[in-house]
């Protein structure tokens, strides 16, 4: 069987907590140099896969920051640009991906523009722009409902925190609904 390699560009916090996109791609640079003991699966060129146990390696990318990131605002489905702070926090993550040899067959991405022209510039400094690019809205950022546009410190201070973060972080928390 052929191994599959993809990456995911999306607007979801990864493993509940938010780290640097550089810090994930560290991490994906380190174990895709490293030669692993076991006889893993080959990528090309000598680059091993990190997952030895599956015809599968799936990479998770976070959007770089937008402009209501930089602002501290809910975002939900609003559709924000990326800032130029973004846009190289995105050419950095392509370009560490691109050290690491990693080589992939599909990307998939939410329908918010952040995360689209995440995977785009990502793609280009990698040299694979060529790739297919599947776009869903199921990968969109969670709805935060009333909360959308409003200032997260604000949020906490009248709702505190504890709701707040349920209401981020719950399935079965809903954030208020908008009006």
């Amino acid at each position: 069987m052929q191994k599959m390699t993809s990456i995911m560009i999306t607007a979801k916090r990864i493993v509940g907590r938010q780290r640097p996109m550089t810090q994930f791609i560290t991490t994906i640079a380190q174990h895709g140099r490293r030669q692993s003991s076991t006889a893993s699966p080959k990528l090309g060129d000598g680059i091993h896969s990190l997952n030895c146990n599956t015809p599968y390696t799936l990479v998770f990318l976070r959007h770089g920051q937008s402009t209501w990131n930089r602002d501290n605002r809910f975002i939900g489905w609003t559709d924000t640009p990326l800032t130029e702070d973004g846009v190289l926090e995105a050419r950095v993550a392509g370009q560490m991906l691109e050290k690491s040899g990693i080589m992939f067959d599909e990307v998939h991405t939410s329908l918010l523009r952040r995360s689209i022209r995440t995977a785009n510039l990502v793609l280009m400094e990698m040299g694979q722009e060529y790739i297919p690019v599947h776009k869903s809205w199921r990968l969109n950022e969670r709805n935060y409902g009333a909360l959308v546009g409003k200032n997260k410190k604000d949020m906490v201070l009248k709702y505190g925190p504890e709701k707040v973060r349920s209401w981020r972080r719950s399935f079965a928390d809903p954030p208020p609904p908008q009006d």
